[in-house]
């Protein structure tokens, strides 16, 4: 019978680009002694500390400033469970929403207009493409890639030079394609009812063999209780509406916003999803 076919949402989820477990900070940071964050953190990154005020389902940030050891960070989401900064062996996940990351290292050489790395990096294989941005991390500045091969990128500006540090990122989200069945959903409810946390939704099933769904994704500073909520219902709905051959129907963005939105946060989209499970 086609009526019990299987049926999916498919979301667009961040990667997990770097965790661990913080040090003491000392204002509104992430303190990491362990971390090199220079290579794999740009600004705008969202961090989530997983294990402070758990009930409102932990804290989040948005990137300020980026050093090798340090973070300095903005709180993000409603105004009671913004965090004053991650605290000393707090466990933290941080999520690229605007950058890829393509590779990382240490030139090599100096070649003028040019980034050489012959310690084995192979640019081509990283995905790097002409467009993407070159960060010279140790001279902190930003030029364009203008050629790729296997270990040496032309660059539009004369930047680099031996032994110093660079990351190559692309400007599109780390994500990728996560799915959730949205046959026999019987309850879709936000984790804390009325409690304006709400970075967590929870997907209960029918099937006594399906184990629940969790959504867990992160705001703007603005109160968005029961939005997020309201749009898996319709997603819900609208994914078993579609033709019976398309089995995945793509999660369209928030179905039944709030009024206004913050155009100035992360390019003007209201939520990033962090997990999905």
């Amino acid at each position: 019978m086609l009526s019990n076919m299987e049926k999916f949402i498919n979301f667009k989820q961040l990667r997990v680009v770097k965790t661990g477990a913080a040090d003491t900070p000392t204002g509104v940071q992430l303190k990491d002694a362990t971390a090199d964050f220079t290579t794999q953190v740009l600004p705008n990154a969202i961090v989530w500390d997983r294990t402070t005020n758990p009930t409102k389902g932990g804290e989040m940030y948005i990137v300020d400033t980026v050093t090798a050891t340090e973070l300095a960070l903005t709180p993000i989401g409603p105004v009671s469970s913004q965090g004053t900064g991650v605290p000393n062996l707090a466990t933290y996940n941080i999520y690229m929403p605007e950058y890829t990351v393509r590779q990382y290292g240490r030139a090599t050489a100096t070649e003028a207009n040019f980034l050489v790395d012959a310690t084995g990096v192979d640019f081509i294989a990283a995905g790097v493409k002409v467009g993407d941005s070159a960060y010279d991390i140790t001279g902190a500045q930003t030029t364009t890639v203008t050629s790729v091969s296997v270990t040496k990128l032309g660059v539009a500006d004369d930047i680099f030079v031996n032994n110093d540090y660079f990351l190559i990122s692309a400007n599109a989200a780390d994500d990728h394609d996560k799915m959730i069945r949205s046959a026999d959903v019987s309850l879709i409810e936000n984790n804390l009812v009325g409690s304006n946390n709400n970075n967590q939704v929870n997907i209960t099933y029918t099937s006594v063999n399906a184990s629940g769904g969790e959504v867990v994704y992160a705001y703007s500073a603005e109160a968005r209780d029961e939005d997020m909520r309201n749009a898996l219902q319709d997603a819900v709905v609208a994914s078993l509406e579609t033709p019976w051959s398309a089995v995945a129907y793509d999660f369209p963005g928030l179905l039944n916003p709030a009024s206004g939105t913050n155009a100035t946060w992360l390019g003007g989209k209201d939520f990033f999803f962090l997990r999905i499970q």
